[in-house]
């Protein structure tokens, strides 16, 4: 941010150059300073006689382009209204992350750059007014699109018809086989001319998860029962284990690495699996890149190391897999936060690497929403319906 100032004079006879006012514009704030310009005397050309000067008057000084300040309360904002709002930040641009409720940097930022789109102090809580702003241009799009997951591709579109060059063509689209022959036998100077091998547009290479070999971190996958969780990752070297209803977490460190694997089960069943390894030291790419490739051979096919059955899931969760379990690692034994995970994103499996030739950390995440819709349907664990207060109320 800054204001600079430039004052260009010509010295000419009579000729006066006012300073002009340039604003940089950085993101912040912006001050604007006006410069007034004095006039000089001019001389007459004709004779001696030294006229009366003419005085310039300065130009009006800019005003200061400063954000408002909000003249109004901020406003308390439930759970609930905290995930719709972070929604609708996410339909406008504003990257408040996953819609969980939970008012983190992220949601803070987002809100503060909304706020400095209106004009506004960016203070990272929202007043009246703003939130009614944010309701009334997101009121379109609330409606049309109600989930992330609910985005599908457009339908395929008909292929456009080809121009009618001659009869001979006519004949090719109705009877193929008769046209080939017939051009190999009698073929014209016209048609030897200008015929063009027909090349087949090669078969895209459909890459799927082997469902007999899944991915796993130390032999854990998504969808199995696993009671003795902690005590299994204690077998591969972690040393720290906190468990929690829903959650498992456990840690090693070494001379190099510093390694974290999270565990999110419903019940006993595993949905949830985030291995996050952190490199003390820069760790070649193409090494741990030859070392994924063999532990997980399908997965890292993929583009981006990363695939999902909803399209939307996939772009929104990408570049940054690591957060989609982040809500559940927070809240592991609320219901409504499991169930907002299942409707934003179904399943992801993925594998992020920061760094370019050196990495400085990587993560892996799998991910199905199953065992979760199960439990649901079920009524079990976590989703199960107390009935006492119902069954107290008599008519």
């Amino acid at each position: 941010m800054g204001t600079s100032f430039k004052a260009l004079a010509l010295a000419a006879t009579t000729t006066i150059a006012i300073p002009s006012t340039t604003l940089a514009d950085a993101g912040g704030f912006i001050i604007g300073l006006g410069v007034g310009a004095i006039g000089k005397t001019i001389i007459d050309h004709a004779g001696s006689q030294q006229q009366t000067p003419q005085v310039i008057a300065p130009p009006p000084q800019t005003v200061p382009n400063t954000p408002r300040v909000p003249a109004q309360q901020t406003v308390n904002l439930s759970r609930i209204q905290l995930k719709d709002v972070q929604y609708r930040l996410n339909l406008l641009g504003y990257s408040a992350g996953f819609p969980d409720g939970v008012a983190g940097k992220r949601t803070r930022r987002a809100i503060g750059k909304f706020q400095h789109s209106l004009g506004y102090v960016a203070t990272g809580h929202l007043t009246r007014s703003q939130l009614e702003e944010l309701y009334a241009r997101t009121q379109r799009k609330r409606h049309s699109v109600t989930r992330i997951d609910q985005a599908k591709p457009a339908p395929p579109q008909p292929p456009l018809p080809q121009s009618n060059p001659g009869p001979v063509m006519e004949v090719a689209r109705e009877k193929p086989a008769v046209v080939v022959e017939v051009v190999k036998e009698k073929p014209t100077v016209m048609e030897v001319a200008t015929e063009k091998p027909i090349v087949k547009p090669p078969e895209p290479i459909k890459v799927t998860l082997d469902p007999n070999n899944p991915p796993n971190i130390y032999g854990l996958v998504t969808g199995m029962h696993s009671d003795q969780t902690a005590d299994h990752l204690k077998t591969e070297g972690y040393e720290t284990c906190v468990e929690t209803v829903g959650l498992t977490t456990c840690e090693k460190a070494s001379i190099n690495l510093e390694e974290t694997v999270s565990v999110n089960k419903v019940g006993s069943i595993i949905f949830g699996i985030t291995r996050s390894v952190s490199f003390k030291t820069g760790a070649p790419r193409a090494i741990v890149t030859s070392k994924l490739e063999e532990a997980y051979p399908n997965l890292t096919r993929f583009e981006k190391m990363a695939t999902s059955t909803s399209s939307a899931c996939l772009e929104h969760y990408t570049s940054d897999a690591s957060s989609l379990l982040a809500p559940a690692d927070a809240n592991p034994s609320d219901a409504e936060t499991l169930q907002t995970l299942t409707e934003n994103c179904p399943d992801l499996y993925a594998i992020e690497l920061e760094g370019n030739r050196n990495l400085t950390s990587m993560s892996i995440v799998l991910y199905d929403s199953q065992p979760i819709q199960l439990a649901a349907d079920q009524q079990t664990g976590i989703f199960k319906i107390a009935t006492e207060a119902a069954d107290e109320l008599k008519f």
